[in-house]
């Protein structure tokens, strides 16, 4: 037997026991088989549907025709840098990255990263970090203060937190030194 008729013979066989039918004898199973469970039943639904699709591709099992793109690092040339929002109010960094990434084609290019920023904002002392009831924060530092970064404790769905703030000066300070973070978001991983 090909594989062709194999996949279509195990439809078969699939479609019958979906159906509550016993495909050795075409017989109903009894109300309380195992068989006639709504979540096997679905199962087998399921995978009739997969070898259908094995079937239509004339018995093959391909791959999917999606592969990853690998896109290039994060660059803002200055024509855009020049467009980035800042605002008056101060905002957290996940916001102010956010206004930076909506400027990028995020086909075309990776994403400046929440963590790149917050690393080289450590990594340069401009923030520290803390443990607080054993859970490691970052918080600004008297440096990071000067040029403008500031906290406070917020509630949100699962309690309290400190939140980072960046004023306008902070959001200012952070474009300027943006090929310097972006050498470090193009090293991160995907997590932000």
């Amino acid at each position: 037997m090909t594989e062709l008729g194999k996949a279509i013979h195990s439809k078969e066989y699939i479609d019958a026991l979906a159906d509550g039918v016993d495909p050795t004898s075409g017989e109903v199973f009894p109300e309380d088989s195992i068989y006639n469970k709504v979540l096997l039943s679905r199962c087998f639904h399921f995978v009739s549907d997969i070898l259908r699709q094995v079937i239509d591709n004339k018995g093959f099992v391909t791959k999917s025709s999606r592969k990853r793109v690998v896109l290039p690092p994060f660059c803002l040339p200055d024509e855009l840098r020049n467009q980035i929002e800042i605002t008056t109010a101060p905002a957290m960094v996940t916001q102010f990255t956010g206004r930076i990434n909506s400027l990028i084609d995020e086909n075309e290019m990776r994403k400046l990263k929440v963590a790149a920023v917050t690393k080289w904002l450590v990594d340069d002392g401009f923030l520290c970090e803390e443990f607080v009831d054993g859970k490691k924060r970052k918080a600004p530092t008297k440096k990071g203060e000067k040029i403008g970064i500031s906290s406070e404790n917020r509630e949100g769905k699962y309690g309290g937190y400190l939140a980072i703030l960046y004023n306008e000066s902070a959001q200012r300070f952070i474009i300027k030194n943006l090929d310097k973070i972006t050498i470090i978001s193009n090293g991160v991983s995907n997590g932000e």
